[in-house]
Parts: structure tokens; C-alpha cells; sequence
């Protein structure tokens, strides 16, 4: 039989299954001569005894190869090395089978008065056992595998063969056993190959796919840090916009904690007159020089932002006296703003406002301080132009505002004074309705009609936005229950905070929610807003978005695109849609045209379902549906109607808002 061991002539991980279980061989081989030195009562038989301390030395000098191999196991990958190691391990099997063969002849053949029957019996069923365990453990090499099986039957079994009756039919049982073995171990060799080579194809094909996720990943990483750029840029001026200057702060607060920064907000004097008298292109001119000569007297480390219009807020972080800085910066400030612009063939020569206060001296959010310039900047404009004034509480009467209605609006949470309206959602294809989006309501008794960003935003920096939301929740899923019940088939949306997404138990209380409303989780949407992807509660937010998406509710992210964040941490959140900002939308004609066009492709390759709200023209309609934009909300197709209002008027989710 030529070819029935063929192996591997080269495969190192052979080599490391060999070696791995060569261990426990050595064990099993020492606990045999041991045995087998007792059952033969070495002590009398000075060869015999030989034979022991021989096979003993045998193993350890195996087992000092084992120990080194795995000291040393990447050099086994080497070919060269691989050979040498190899060689090593077949030397020791052939030794030991050559000892366990001399044996046999020893016992059966030249001295079988040696031993009794008894012993030799039992050293017959050593052999067997060994012969047995070798068709796994020397499966990595064949051929030396059944050399040592032949070396541990063949001998004892021929040399019986020439004994009387009974000892001929053991050596002929051992003939056959030791066949048997030679075919097992063939068997287990090319089960091993075959698995090994297996592994070694799904190994190379892991890494063939982290690769390829690893350039897709990049790519996406790429076009997020694109779409930021544009999301964070004033399309005009090319300075910071809003949410860029945001979350320039937003980095410097994580790697600067405790750090100041004083806020000027600028409003350029008599720029009105400079649209009125030239054009609105003229005064975009302006606009753009102005943003330079400011820019150039800047701090190093500070940064200018286009606030909207002709205002702009410079934050400088604050390293000295906070006096000096405020002088110094409005001072150059004011002298860049003074130098005369010659725009279109017009000398033209504009002023500046400057309201300041510093974070976190004046408020404890950047937003607010930001706005506490603004209302410095509003009093420089009331009382005179062009000069500079520090924030003061004289100044704050919206912040009294701010606390009369944060106490008022626990009283507020569900009574009659807050309502739940509804704007239409529909399909930018056919029109057709396919849900509300509910938007709470507050008329104040003596303030009247407050607006939602006024005390949703007070809700939130009060801690209030819990119960707020949950109250809301609670009455649209009702609402939306109750219309289903009458016929309409429009689902309902609902905006959640991220403080109620942080909560453990907040899935729970929808359910609970949803089962005393009668509302199917799948006619339910969430919305939530950016903020969701803040490094501080993402874990928390994914866990709890996990938990909605098993019960069927569906997840949208509102105001997308207007955070850094959103598409690099869009794969943590499972979700269904995104809502595109209504501050894109009503710039289609503009930069923003190319950020929603990247969103949509993007969001196709999540698989998501693509929503823009603020649509007021027809002209808006049409080209978001050309784009690829799937639903549609605003006052074109819909402004928000009470429940009893759209019960009324019997629509149905066929029928156009």
C-alpha cells in the first residue's frame, strides 16, 4: 500500500497540533513504562531495567522538546525551521516505538519466562492501547504514525504467531488490530488536513472582509467629515456657522473642562441701508469683506462664526485677564469694521455693535452665553450704536421670563393648558398621508401662546423634559388609537428626548404605555433628535433604541445633518429613518442642495427612510421628490390640526394633508 499514508509535506499548522498534543502522549507513554515495570518486576531483570530508564530518558528528552516548541512558537512557521521541528518529533515517536517493539521481542520471542502470562497479557493490552491512542494523536504525520503503530503490533503480534493454538490466534487478532489502526489513522489524518485547510480559508476570508469593511468604513468616515464641513460652514463668508462653532466648544470643553470663553456677539450697524441702496448682492459682498477684516484681528485661537444675517459671534478663549481681552478684541474689532469698503464703485464705510459675556462666568451653556451677548448687543443697538457692553441682568428680563415659565410649566404638564397638535407626514410620490407628527401646544394664562423651542428648551435645562415628554407620549398614542378606531390609518410620530432614551426604564413605560392606549407598536414612530450620538450616553441610548425596535416601534433621527457625529455614529443606531432639517430645505437653492443629495446617498446605503420637514412651496416639493426624498412635512402639505379638527374633517391615510 504505497500510497495509503500520503501527507502533507508542508503545512505548519500540522506542526502545531502535533506538538499540541504530544503532552498528554508523553504522559500516557510514562504511565505505561511505569506500569509495565511493575507488572514485570524490573528489579530482578537488569535488562528489563535497562529498557525502563532508557524509555524514561526517552520521554523526557521528548518532553524537553515539547516545552521548547512552545517557548518558541512562531519559528515553526518558517519552513526550514518547520523541517527541523518535525524531524524532532518523528525521531521520538520512532525511539519510543522502537523500545515498546524490543520489548515484545524481548518478552514473547528470547525470554518469555521473564514474565508470567498474566503479565504478558497485559503488556499485550499496553501495546493495543497505545497502538489505539496513536491513531489520533500522531494523525499530524502519517507516515511516522504508522511506523509506530506498526513497531508496537507487528512484532509482538508476528512473534506469537509462532507460539501454540491460542497464541496464534492473538497474534492474528493483533494483525488484524494493527490493520484496522493503519486505515483509522489514515482516516484521521485527512479529516485533520481537511479541517485545518478549512480554517486556514475561513481565517483568510475574515480578513479578505475586514478589508473591505475597513475601506468602507474609510469611505464613510470620508464623506462624513465632508458632509460636516458643509453642515458647519456658512456657504457665503466660509467662516463657521452656528452648529460648527457648537461643536468647535463642544471639543474644547472635552479636552479643557474648566476653560473660559468670552462670546462677542457682533451686529454690523447700518447694513440694512447697504442692501436697500445697492442689492442683496452687493450687500453679500459686504458681508464676506467685513467677515475677512475681522478674521484678521482675531486671536490665533479663537474663532468666528456668521451668527445669521449681518451678525457674527467671535468666542475667544480667555488665558489672562479677562478685561484686557475684552478690550483688546473690541477695539480691533471695531477699527476692522470702521476701514472702508469700496463695493461696486460705492465708498462704503459700516459700524459695529458688540454685546460680551463669558462662559461659564455668565451662564452655564454656551447657548446662553451666546445669547446673553446677543441681549448686550440688543441694548448697544437701543441706546446707540457702535460701541461695547458687558452683559448685565438689567438686560435679562427674558432670562426672569425663562424662570416665571420653568415654574409654571410643572403646573402646566397635563392640565388643559398644554395640547398635543398634529402636522401631516406624507408621501412625496403620491401625497398620500402616512402619519402625524405630534407637536405640544402651551397657551399660558397670562403670557398667552408660548412658543414650543421657548419652553422645550426650558423643559430640558429644568429637567422637566421627562415628564413633559412622557405626557405627550401618552396623549398621542391615545389620540393616534382613537383616529385609528374612527378609520384613519396614519401612524403617529413623537419626539423623545435623550434624557428619556438615558433612562433604564423607559422602554418599559412605553409598554406600558401602548398597552393601556391600545396603539400596535408599529404604528408608532420616535424621533430623536442629534444629540443621541453625544459620546456620554450613546451605550445607553443603542441599548435603549435596541429594546423599541424589538417591540416593533420604528426610529427616526430628527434634524439630521446638522451634528458632526451623525453619519460616523449612524451604524450604532438601528435606525429606520432620518428627518432632513427644515434650515436645508429652505435653502435648496443653495449649498445645501449638495448636503442633502450626500444625506440621501448615504442613507440609501443604511437602508433608511429619508423624511424632510419645513416644505413650504411647491417649487421645494418637487425638487426633494426629484432628489429621492421619501415623506414630506410642513405648511405646504399640512399645518398642525387638533384631534378633534382631523376627526372633523374625515381624512383618511389615502387622502393628501
Amino acid at each position: 500500500m504505497p500510497n495509503l499514508f500520503r501527507s502533507v509535506s508542508y503545512h505548519p499548522h500540522l506542526l502545531r497540533q502535533a506538538y499540541r498534543t504530544l503532552g498528554p502522549m508523553l504522559v500516557v507513554n510514562l504511565a505505561c513504562v511505569l506500569g509495565t515495570s511493575l507488572l514485570l518486576d524490573v528489579g530482578n531483570h537488569p535488562l528489563l531495567f535497562g529498557w525502563v530508564v532508557v524509555h524514561i530518558t526517552v520521554i523526557l528528552i521528548r518532553g524537553g522538546s515539547w516545552a521548547r516548541f512552545h517557548q518558541d512558537k512562531r519559528n515553526w512557521r518558517r519552513k526550514s525551521d518547520y523541517q527541523s521541528w518535525k524531524a524532532s518529533y518523528t525521531a521520538g515517536l520512532l525511539v519510543s516505538g522502537s523500545l515498546w517493539s524490543a520489548l515484545a521481542l524481548y518478552l514473547f520471542a528470547k525470554h518469555p519466562e521473564t514474565a508470567s502470562v498474566e503479565a504478558q497479557y497485559a503488556v499485550l493490552i499496553i501495546l493495543s492501547a497505545l497502538a489505539g491512542g496513536a491513531t489520533g494523536v500522531t494523525s499530524s504525520f502519517a507516515r511516522a504514525g504508522s511506523v509506530y503503530i506498526g513497531l508496537l503490533l507487528l512484532p509482538a503480534s508476528l512473534t506469537l504467531l509462532t507460539h501454540d493454538h491460542i497464541h496464534r490466534t492473538l497474534g492474528l487478532l493483533g494483525l488484524i488490530f494493527c490493520g484496522v489502526m493503519l486505515v483509522t489513522l489514515r482516516g484521521n489524518h485527512r479529516l485533520l488536513v481537511r479541517n485545518l485547510t478549512l480554517e486556514d480559508r475561513n481565517l483568510s476570508l475574515i480578513k479578505q472582509l475586514s478589508e473591505v469593511n475597513h475601506a468602507l468604513e474609510e469611505k464613510v468616515i470620508e464623506r462624513t467629515e465632508s458632509l460636516a464641513r458643509l453642515a458647519h460652514t456658512d456657504k457665503l463668508t466660509g467662516l463657521l456657522n452656528r452648529y460648527g462653532l457648537f461643536d468647535w466648544h463642544q471639543k474644547r470643553l472635552a479636552h479643557a473642562p474648566t476653560s473660559r470663553t468670552a462670546v462677542f456677539f457682533l451686529d454690523l450697524d447700518r447694513f440694512k441701508q447697504v442692501n436697500d441702496a445697492l442689492s442683496h448682492e452687493a450687500g453679500d459682498k459686504v458681508l464676506s469683506a467685513i467677515a475677512r477684516q475681522i478674521e484678521a484681528v482675531a486671536p490665533a485661537d479663537a474663532r468666528l462664526a456668521r451668527w445669521g444675517g449681518d451678525e457674527f459671534v467671535l468666542a475667544c478663549p480667555v488665558n489672562g485677564d479677562l478685561n484686557d481681552l475684552v478690550d483688546q478684541v473690541s477695539d480691533a474689532v471695531s477699527h476692522a469694521v470702521d476701514i472702508p469698503l469700496n463695493i461696486e464703485g460705492t465708498d462704503l464705510k459700516l459700524g459695529v455693535s458688540i454685546g460680551w459675556a463669558c462662559h461659564p462666568d455668565h451662564d452655564k451653556t454656551f447657548p446662553d452665553i451666546i445669547h446673553a451677548a446677543d441681549l448686550a448687543t440688543t441694548e448697544v443697538k437701543r441706546s446707540g450704536r457702535g460701541r461695547t457692553l458687558a452683559f448685565d441682568e438689567t438686560f435679562a428680563e427674558s432670562l426672569r421670563r425663562r424662570f416665571n415659565l420653568s415654574r409654571a410649566l410643572s403646573e402646566a404638564i397635563g392640565s388643559d393648558a398644554l395640547q398635543v397638535a398634529y402636522q401631516p407626514i406624507v408621501c412625496a410620490r403620491t401625497r398620500a398621508l402616512l402619519s402625524y407628527e405630534a407637536l405640544c401646544r402651551w397657551h399660558h394664562p397670562q403670557l398667552g401662546l408660548i412658543r414650543p423651542d421657548e419652553f422645550i428648551r426650558l423643559a430640558e435645562d429644568t429637567d422637566r423634559i421627562v415628564a413633559l415628554g412622557n405626557w405627550v407620549l401618552e396623549r398621542a398614542c391615545a389620540d393616534a388609537a382613537h383616529w385609528r378606531r374612527k378609520g384613519l390609518t396614519a401612524k403617529v410620530a413623537v419626539n423623545v428626548s435623550v434624557k428619556q432614551l438615558t433612562l433604564d426604564t423607559f422602554a418599559l413605560h412605553l409598554v406600558s404605555i401602548l398597552a393601556r392606549t391600545g396603539l400596535a407598536p408599529s404604528c408608532l414612530e420616535i424621533e430623536v433628535t442629534e444629540s443621541v450620538f453625544d459620546d456620554g450616553h450613546i451605550e445607553q441610548v443603542t441599548q435603549t433604541i435596541k429594546h423599541l425596535k424589538t417591540l416593533g416601534v420604528h426610529i427616526h433621527i430628527d434634524d439630521f445633518g446638522t451634528g458632526y457625529s451623525s453619519l460616523s455614529r449612524l451604524r450604532h443606531l438601528n435606525a429606520n429613518g432620518i428627518k432632513i432639517d427644515q434650515s436645508f430645505v429652505a435653502d435648496l437653492n443653495g449649498q445645501s442642495k449638495a448636503i442633502i443629495e450626500s444625506t440621501i446617498l448615504i442613507a440609501r446605503a443604511f437602508d433608511l427612510t429619508i423624511v424632510a420637514e419645513g416644505v413650504e412651496t411647491d417649487e421645494q416639493r418637487e425638487t426633494l421628490r426629484t432628489l429621492g426624498v421619501d415623506q414630506l412635512q410642513g405648511y405646504l402639505l399640512g399645518r398642525p390640526q387638533r384631534l378633534s379638527d382631523i376627526l372633523d374633517a374625515g381624512m383618511t391615510s389615502e387622502t393628501a394633508a
